[in-house]
């Protein structure tokens, strides 16, 4: 099949880490998929699969996106597109429509829609939200990455439950080592006498890395603990002055992005997620991959899902420190077996995931040829 995978970019992320996955999955499998990307090429991205065709549009707002987007599908016409996140679901399913081709749609939700909507902050994101009742019914198929999630988008969008499927990101490709170096990327996982905590994501209200920093105070001030925080983001500069605040120089390190996160979470001691929403959360599946033990607030919508309730991380309530505390305290003290962790990432592999989004693919473009 011709395949495209549309989406804003490859700035590192949940999103762009799971087009890298499906396409580079999609393209072993023999399919021809092509990486649509609305904008130029940014800093601080994932590398495509050298087999995997990337087509820039170069459009700096919706606006302009739309009818190059349109201009694209009818001249390639794909056998099937799929995007996932609100405005790029509206997009893509305004622009088929537009250039009128049979390209069969399948569009994603994935993160919660009515915090995501509440929490937005420019007019185009909000309006895509709004337009979900109206525009979403134009898929072919409707996916949501957890279950939790499903429910959610139904309630939100108005939408039949039984239109949206199910289906679990393609977050651990079991056939490429977590990590290949021999020797940790930062010199506090190489010292084994202090544990140290991690935690990645882009530095933005949703991820509530202020309340991982509180926490890693509350540890500290009881025992030896260091913490690494990878990403970047609009909030890091105010996150860096609470640290200081906190008295954490020389316990938090704030190295920036990297495009390999298991190079240093098969290094780290606990993995800890702190967000206040999510849709699913890669870097759990990634964090288990690992064997690492896991910490992570109990929000909506995913991580008790990854999590097992329980059996494979610890869960504490959204921006509860003390809770956040306690189970960062007992993940220390008694972690989980590595191999233990391990053997739940593989109920989420890139194989199980594209074993799902090739059928359906299939059966749609089918349909919608004949």
């Amino acid at each position: 099949m011709r395949i495209a995978l549309f989406f804003w970019s490859l700035e590192l992320g949940g999103v762009e880490h799971m087009l890298i996955n499906l396409s580079r999955e999609l393209v072993d499998r023999g399919h021809d998929v092509t990486l649509v990307l609305a904008r130029s090429p940014q800093p601080n991205s994932f590398t495509p699969d050298p087999r995997v065709r990337v087509i820039w549009l170069y459009a700096p707002s919706i606006l302009k996106l739309i009818p190059r987007l349109a201009k694209h599908l009818k001249g390639e016409q794909y056998d099937a597109a799929f995007t996932g996140m609100p405005t790029s679901n509206v997009a893509l399913l305004t622009a088929r429509r537009i250039a009128g081709v049979k390209t069969a749609v399948v569009i994603s939700e994935r993160s919660n829609p009515q915090l995501e909507a509440a929490s937005a902050r420019t007019w185009r994101y909000r309006a895509a939200f709004a337009l979900q009742p109206f525009i979403y019914p134009w898929a072919d198929a409707i996916i949501a990455v957890s279950t939790d999630l499903a429910e959610a988008l139904c309630k939100f969008a108005r939408l039949p439950r039984e239109r949206i499927e199910v289906v679990y990101n393609p977050a651990y490709d079991e056939r490429f080592p977590v990590t290949t170096l021999s020797e940790a990327p930062h010199p506090w996982l190489r010292d084994k006498t202090t544990p140290v905590v991690l935690g990645a994501g882009r530095f933005r209200d949703q991820k509530d890395f202020s309340t991982m920093l509180k926490v890693v105070a509350s540890v500290a001030a009881e025992r030896p603990v260091r913490a690494i925080i990878l990403g970047d983001g609009e909030l890091r500069d105010a996150l860096k002055a609470e640290a200081a605040t906190l008295k954490l120089d020389g316990i938090v390190d704030f190295p920036g992005f990297v495009e390999r996160v298991g190079d240093w979470l098969a290094f780290s001691d606990v993995f800890m997620l702190t967000s206040k929403w999510e849709g699913f959360g890669n870097i759990l599946v990634q964090a288990l991959a690992a064997g690492c033990d896991v910490v992570s607030t109990d929000c909506p919508d995913g991580p008790r899902e990854i999590l097992d309730n329980g059996r494979f991380g610890r869960l504490a309530p959204v921006g509860d420190v003390a809770a956040l505390t306690a189970a960062l305290t007992a993940s220390l003290d008694a972690p989980a077996a590595r191999a233990t962790q391990r053997s739940r990432a593989l109920d989420f592999t890139v194989s199980r995931s594209v074993d799902r989004y090739e059928a359906m693919f299939r059966e749609l473009s089918q349909s919608a040829a004949s």
